[in-house]
């Protein structure tokens, strides 16, 4: 753990204040009440996650279908076609909002995003409100567009990197140097959905190489790159 203030290190698990610059140190309490931790395999247990809904941690494709007269809204498919969840998008006064809905309904999620960015920063949060990660795009990667997931303190977790001049992310954690999901135009991955049985117009998909990493996480990742190149 290191002084929020100064940087330096803080060596004692009971130390009050930095003994570098004397600024008071927060209780660990304090500090978790702050921040949403990334979900690994704990997930399961989370309402969130409950088995056979929109984030399972036991899926590993989601397939991104969008009403083409509307940016945003659509239908979340599993890779058999079967319809697990809804992408619902509000426009509001200052900021878009895509609501990530179960199938009966229920919002679980939902993405936020400031309607004038230079970077198309966006906000993952939870069902209550509180932020999950943010989204942004690295200004000046226009042919091989780099986005960036964060934590709510702004701590690197996740970083997406595109192709030359395509649709077609890998995701990394950064922590790992390990890829962790891949996304694509689904007409790509034709001979897994099936034999092609989607209209592949405006249809994304997601392939998850993992089974520790929220889904919601993953999930709100590739809807923000889309928002963001669709809009650019």
């Amino acid at each position: 753990m290191k002084c929020k203030d100064c940087g330096a290190e803080i060596l004692k698990s009971n130390q009050k204040f930095c003994e570098q610059c004397g600024a008071e140190i927060p209780l660990k309490t304090e500090i978790a009440e702050k921040t949403v931790s990334i979900p690994t395999t704990q997930s399961q247990q989370k309402p969130y996650s409950r088995p056979g809904g929109l984030f399972d941690i036991n899926r590993t494709y989601y397939v991104l279908k969008e009403k083409y007269w509307d940016w945003g809204s659509g239908d979340i498919l599993d890779d058999k076609g079967q319809v697990i969840g809804k992408m619902h998008r509000k426009i509001l006064s200052i900021r878009k909002k895509i609501e990530l809905r179960e199938i009966d309904g229920t919002v679980s999620a939902a993405i936020h995003e400031k309607i004038i960015t230079a970077r198309g920063a966006q906000t993952l949060m939870d069902s209550e409100g509180n932020i999950i990660a943010k989204i942004k795009k690295k200004i000046l990667s226009l042919f091989k567009p780099k986005f960036f997931l964060e934590d709510p303190d702004g701590n690197r977790w996740y970083e997406a990197l595109g192709k030359f001049m395509g649709f077609s992310f890998k995701v990394m954690d950064l922590s790992t140097g390990k890829i962790i999901a891949e996304i694509e135009k689904a007409d790509r991955w034709r001979d897994v959905f099936l034999g092609g049985m989607f209209d592949f117009k405006d249809t994304y998909a997601l392939k998850i190489l993992d089974k520790e990493t929220d889904r919601r996480i993953l999930l709100g990742f590739v809807i923000s790159i889309d928002n963001v190149m669709h809009d650019h």
